[in-house]
């Protein structure tokens, strides 16, 4: 099947509407859940080679968080959905490692075009501590 879409929960709908598949697609695992704000989290998780064959798409979490009207928000409302946000990527690191691991941050993207800098403005807020962990251990007590 050809997709024109690399988000999964996309795929997955367009694979079940094509099958004409009512429940869930065999090998994939798929959770919404809705927040304040009109946020919508889709968790797909792809978990054997059929779902895979599926969707096309490697075996693993795909998360999509959804915020329809993000243009003209309270204060209160953008920080409620950073908030959202933080806390998927949260726990989303906090499944993959622990705190003793070693992590790689890639921030994609480019810094001169405003709808593609998020990447460049995360690696500049990022905190590295992996040279306190080797030559100062005794202030990660």
């Amino acid at each position: 099947m050809l997709f024109r879409t690399d988000m999964a929960d996309e795929r997955r709908d367009i694979y079940k509407k094509a099958n004409k598949i009512e429940n869930e697609v065999k090998g994939i695992e798929c959770e919404l859940e809705k927040k304040p704000d009109g946020v919508r989290i889709t968790r797909v998780r792809i978990i054997n080679e059929e779902g895979k064959k599926a969707l096309d798409k490697d075996i693993g979490n795909y998360i999509t968080i959804d915020c329809k009207k993000i243009t003209n928000l309270s204060e209160q409302s953008e920080n409620n959905i950073i908030q959202i946000i933080s806390n998927e990527l949260k726990n989303l690191i906090q499944n993959l490692c622990n705190s003793e691991d070693e992590v790689l941050v890639v921030g994609l993207g480019n810094e001169n075009l405003v709808v593609d800098s998020l990447g460049s403005k995360v690696i500049d807020n990022i905190e590295v501590t992996r040279h306190i962990k080797k030559y100062y251990p005794e202030y990660l007590r």
